[in-house]
């Protein structure tokens, strides 16, 4: 992963976990656990990047190989605190129609996510 990329990714799991307007602990562990695995650096999404339309166009931009990869990171990003916000699940929705991935394979996954345990 280049750092554009990771920058890119870093801005996509700050938006995902910010759109609801709170940020639980779960979360932030989280964006901590995925920002150490990947080296990704501090997230810092603009505000532009906050919005549907503008994390949905980050993610278009990304490679093909990257982009089902990084759907599911967002997914698991959203559904950390075991809880899908609509605003959370209006961006998975969003970003999943925007890559051409089927809203029942996203559905899929977060129920999947949901139900699996909390990492340690």
């Amino acid at each position: 992963m280049d750092n554009e990329l990771r920058a890119k990714v870093s801005a996509l799991l700050e938006a995902v976990v910010t759109a609801d307007g709170v940020i639980k602990q779960e979360e932030r562990d989280f964006v901590r656990r995925a920002a150490n695995r990947y080296k990704l650096p501090e997230p810092d999404a603009p505000l532009s990047l906050r919005s549907l339309g503008s994390a949905t166009e980050a993610l278009r931009t990304l490679d093909s190989s990257a982009q089902s990869r990084v759907l599911a990171l967002l997914v698991d990003a959203a559904v950390a605190d075991h809880e899908l916000d609509p605003r959370e699940h209006a961006l998975l929705l969003a970003a999943a129609a925007a890559l051409g991935i089927e809203a029942t394979a996203l559905e899929e996954r977060v129920i999947q996510r949901l139900k699996a345990p909390a990492p340690s």
